[in-house]
């Protein structure tokens, strides 16, 4: 470990701030351990406590509240989608008021609680607020209620910062605060970023546990070149002081992509069969830099589809439509979004714009499936335009990725390019959707993985519905995910039947890897999804997930879907059949409610 120490005179402050790198880091570091090595302040989940409401907190306050009991007799919903915007608030904020304990707020917090979001939906909406502190949001700070149709509340997911003084003088000295700029600078040289591709900077209120109360700059900031990555910094704002930093890089670790969904799956073969391997020179190498070469039955199995509602732009068409945005944003820059001047786009898998066709298709066709199919509305609240993607990011490395500062996903192309792995794609799909489906509170620890589990239950769902999966439940490569880029000699990939002979939480909390751990969530939820249909469990999935917070673990996730059942009115022997598939061949206990 070295230590770099430098006056910031380039800032005009007299701060001197120490910055701790290991001085191989930008060469020989892999991304997990540059991220243990950097964070600073990130501690693990607690164990929540279950009552006969829920689950709560160790000093008492709410986390998941399932069986909230309550409906509103002052405030009443009339169905008029913008007086039921602010009625909602209303029903909320009262709710609020009224079991202020179970929160850990007093009049003066409560006073001063923010709507950062409402999500309405025909059967039930979403009211998110946050704690304000003097105009600045709360960091760590959320709370979202779920209201039926009914001005009935169904359920709540909290995390609140509670023992707020009010009156309490910062701790850090407010007389020479830094600027916006001081502090990205301050992040990037902390970061050891050489040039920065994007940077996000706000003024937020953060509460240490020790109980010292700091106005802090909170800095997303992401590199140009060198490892991928995502950065959340609270610096404060009068010493400088890094308080906390964390990667939020959503990562999958892929190792290639393809076709619909990939050409093993097609065509009922294995990574290794002869001809359906990424280089047909060196078929058994595990050398992930190695160039991707054709073969007669890799060519054979690409499948002809359309692309819907694609774009003429100066006269060529491109991959864009209101559902996926084709943009080359990362390196290596390669201009792998094709144009074309006729709205033809066939290539083999040489072919740099072959990734690109296959990513899109991906990624727009599932988002029509939620959008138009299931009737859940999500799209990224970052940009206006369709799911943006780089078939060629992260400078050509063996992973992928889903920011959910930029609201962008990029693949790599180290060993089977990502693109051509359609499991890849809608894992880092999956990312994004639970991203936006709760408006930038998606939680994925390492030590819960339920963003991972998201993604990897949202891909398996995309794969077993295609006509062209050859695998039946009986094969063992029903279960794999990631059947090309993935059990190969580059990485042996997951699989969604994990749950088999393990128990929640002890074989799946706090493994080390978000990855391993999301496998028991996305299994789990196959069950039920086996068990009741795709467009039922997908739909219950996902207005389930919208009810959720960043902190939100496995259990909590789970108990917010099935309780998305009941509020869309689904029978008992489907409410029945998910409770089998979370208490039964899982073991989340949650509670199953009472249908009417």
């Amino acid at each position: 470990m070295s230590y770099l120490k430098f006056p910031l005179k380039t800032l005009g402050l007299s701060l001197f701030v120490t910055i701790a790198l290991n001085a191989s880091a930008a060469s020989n570091s892999n991304s997990s351990e540059l991220k243990q090595n950097l964070s600073i302040g990130v501690t693990p989940q607690k164990y929540l406590q279950e009552t006969f409401d829920g689950w709560y907190h160790s000093d008492g306050t709410a986390s998941i509240i399932s069986e909230p009991n309550y409906q509103s007799l002052n405030f009443v919903l009339s169905g008029e989608s913008e007086e039921d915007s602010r009625t909602l608030v209303l029903i909320a904020k009262d709710y609020i008021t009224q079991n202020a304990n179970k929160f850990g707020l007093n009049q003066k917090s409560i006073s001063e609680l923010t709507v950062t979001s409402i999500r309405q939906n025909s059967d039930f909406s979403v009211v998110r607020l946050e704690q304000k502190v003097n105009g600045l949001s709360v960091y760590g700070s959320s709370i979202a209620i779920t209201i039926n149709r009914n001005s009935k509340i169904t359920f709540v997911a909290s995390n609140t910062i509670t023992g707020i003084d009010f009156d309490k003088k910062m701790t850090s000295n407010n007389k020479s605060k830094i600027t916006k700029e001081q502090a990205i600078a301050i992040a990037s040289s902390y970061l050891g970023f050489k040039e920065i591709k994007f940077n996000k900077a706000e003024l937020v209120f953060y509460k240490e546990q020790s109980g010292n109360q700091f106005e802090t700059w909170k800095i997303r900031i992401s590199p140009n070149g060198g490892k991928a990555s995502d950065w959340e910094l609270l610096i404060d704002s009068s010493t400088g002081k890094i308080l906390r930093a964390e990667d939020k890089l959503r990562r999958i670790e892929g190792k290639g992509m393809v076709y619909k969904p990939d050409p093993v799956t097609a065509t009922h073969h294995i990574y290794g069969d002869k001809g359906f391997v990424d280089n047909t020179d060196s078929p058994t190498s595990s050398n992930t830099s190695q160039i991707p070469k054709d073969s007669p039955v890799l060519t054979a199995a690409r499948s002809s589809v359309t692309l819907k509602d694609i774009k003429l732009v100066n006269g060529k068409y491109i991959l864009e439509s209101k559902y996926a945005k084709c943009d080359d944003t990362e390196q290596p820059k390669d201009n792998a979004c094709p144009a074309e001047v006729k709205a033809e786009f066939n290539y083999t898998r040489t072919n740099k714009y072959f990734d690109a066709v296959t990513a899109f298709y991906a990624i727009d066709t599932f988002m029509r499936y939620i959008n138009e199919t299931l009737n859940v509305k999500v799209t990224p609240y970052q940009y206006s335009t369709g799911v943006s993607f780089d078939p060629h990011g992260l400078n050509g490395e063996d992973n992928s990725h889903y920011s959910d500062a930029s609201g962008k996903m990029a693949m790599g192309q180290g060993g089977v390019d990502d693109s051509e792995d359609s499991m890849v794609v809608v894992h880092e799909l999956g990312h994004g959707i639970h991203d936006w489906i709760t408006h930038g509170n998606a939680g994925n620890t390492d030590e819960d993985g339920i963003g991972e589990g998201t993604g990897d239950y949202l891909a398996s769902a995309y794969v077993r519905d295609l006509p062209e999966n050859t695998w039946k439940p009986t094969d063992p490569q029903y279960n794999w995910v990631m059947r090309w880029d993935g059990h190969n000699p580059f990485w042996p990939g997951r699989v969604s039947n994990w749950n088999i002979g393990r128990k929640y939480p002890t074989d799946v909390v706090n493994t080390g890897d978000s990855h391993k751990s999301g496998q028991y969530w996305s299994s789990c939820n196959l069950v039920a999804r086996d068990k009741i249909g795709g467009v039922a469990m997908d739909k219950a999935f996902l207005n389930g997930l919208s009810k959720t917070i960043e902190t939100t673990n496995q259990v909590g996730a789970a108990q917010a879907i099935i309780n998305a059942a009941k509020d869309m009115n689904y029978t008992k022997d489907q409410i029945n059949a998910i409770a089998y598939a979370y208490n039964t061949a899982c073991t989340y206990n949650v509670k199953v409610p009472v249908t009417e």
